[in-house]
């Protein structure tokens, strides 16, 4: 009776939704829910002219990665005190204000500013004193004049990227030689592997599946571009947000 019991009980599991789910049958429905809601989650206007149903889908689920199930534009958005990425009274950190707003004319355009990315002195055979390299400043991830996301990237180097964390900019890499005469400029001290993405945190990204990384880089291409190739950038980083729309 116990063993009739048992089988009665997992095939009950397998036929409910929850094991129906489990076994792939409602995959396909767990995603256009997730493609659903990312389209209702985006926060700027997007730029879907052309695109066929694959690329649509692509584009719901990308939003929904970055928008809902990460806060990518925490990091790389361009805004600053005191609603950072939030639109003005619509900062739900605040009182009395909201629902949340993201400012669209900040948003994924980088400038974060996350200081030096060695926060301790070098000791060794190579002693660089002080210095503990430039600030690293999040990039700008909006689409160049070409459509290409972060920076003009494709979808090729966007995997390479996100699995390795090279930095195809090569904008800080790792110092050769030692104070007072830091090369070359901008540089990072070793310990720290200058050609690598710093603060980002590609060793988590790069375990997502191609569809999904897929879908990230299509989102990002459709978003609005957010040029400031002839800005002045923040001290320490001259080309972490150049973007040319093309304007």
């Amino acid at each position: 009776m116990a063993s009739i019991a048992l089988a009665t009980l997992v095939l009950a599991v397998i036929d409910s939704p929850r094991g129906r789910a489990q076994n792939g049958s409602s995959s396909f429905d767990n995603e256009q829910s997730r493609i659903q809601q990312g389209f209702s989650v985006a926060p700027v206007p997007l730029n879907l002219k052309g695109m066929n149903q694959t690329q649509l889908d692509l584009v719901g689920l990308g939003s929904y990665l970055v928008n809902a199930a990460n806060d990518c534009n925490f990091c790389h958005m361009g805004g600053g005190p005191p609603n950072f990425n939030f639109e003005m009274v619509h900062n739900p950190y605040f009182l009395g204000q909201g629902p949340k707003k993201t400012d669209p004319t900040t948003y994924l355009a980088g400038g974060n500013n996350f200081f030096t990315a060695l926060p301790f002195n070098v000791q060794g055979g190579t002693n660089y004193g002080t210095y503990l390299g430039p600030n690293i400043i999040s990039r700008n991830l909006t689409p160049d004049k070409n459509g290409l996301p972060e920076g003009g990237h494709t979808l090729t180097q966007f995997m390479t990227i996100i699995r390795t964390g090279v930095d195809m900019d090569n904008i800080h890499p790792t110092c050769t030689q030692f104070s007072p005469a830091i090369k070359p400029a901008n540089c990072i001290p070793p310990p720290v592997d200058g050609s690598r993405l710093q603060i980002m945190p590609w060793p988590d990204f790069q375990d997502a599946t191609d569809h999904d990384l897929e879908a990230i880089w299509t989102y990002l291409s459709v978003i609005p571009c957010i040029d400031n190739k002839t800005g002045t950038p923040p001290a320490g980083a001259p080309n972490e947000l150049r973007n040319n729309c093309g304007n």
